[in-house]
């Protein structure tokens, strides 16, 4: 919450110049304020418009382009505390989306809901639990091309089994 409060008001109240190596430095330095904090559990991924599709893209100072209010902005972040491990994707658009960003967006949280009611018996695979996901995205002809979910290791390993993902047949 504190991370794009900040945000939103650095565009949106200042009109500040934010780059992607900026929020994402921002985004460790709120974390890092949070008690038991020890370290980031992996590279922040900080990237808007295009740069937010690369999967695991890495902003660098030289290259980075500056958070614009008309583009989505993902945030991929997680840090290490003692007593646990966090990794949270979120995606904002700090102006109005397009018609199509809206739809998009809104295939996607239908696929979180999916996930979220369904019932399924033990031993059922990632494979199987990711299409219930992709189901609403398929459907208008979209897709993505990373794994749905994982789980979160305690330290060490961020990305640990169970994966549901599109690989886990």
């Amino acid at each position: 919450c504190n991370f794009f409060s900040w945000m939103e008001n650095e565009l949106l109240v200042k009109e500040s110049n934010i780059s992607e190596v900026d929020a994402a430095d921002a985004a460790e330095r709120f974390r890092s304020e949070q008690p038991k904090f020890v370290g980031l559990s992996f590279d922040t991924i900080s990237g808007t418009g295009p740069s937010g599709s690369i999967i695991h893209y890495k902003p660098e100072v030289e290259t980075c382009a500056q958070v614009k209010v008309d583009q989505i902005y993902l945030i991929d972040s997680g840090a290490q505390y003692l007593d646990g491990t966090t990794d949270i994707t979120r995606t904002y658009h700090f102006g109005t989306p397009t018609d199509r960003e809206r739809d998009a967006f809104t295939r996607v949280l239908q696929g979180h809901i999916a996930i979220d009611m369904t019932v399924f018996p033990a031993g059922t695979t990632g494979y199987i639990l990711d299409s219930i996901a992709r189901r609403m995205l398929w459907r208008d002809g979209l897709d993505y091309f990373h794994g749905t979910g994982h789980g979160v290791g305690h330290f060490l390993n961020v990305h640990e089994g169970i994966s549901l993902n599109f690989e886990s047949f």
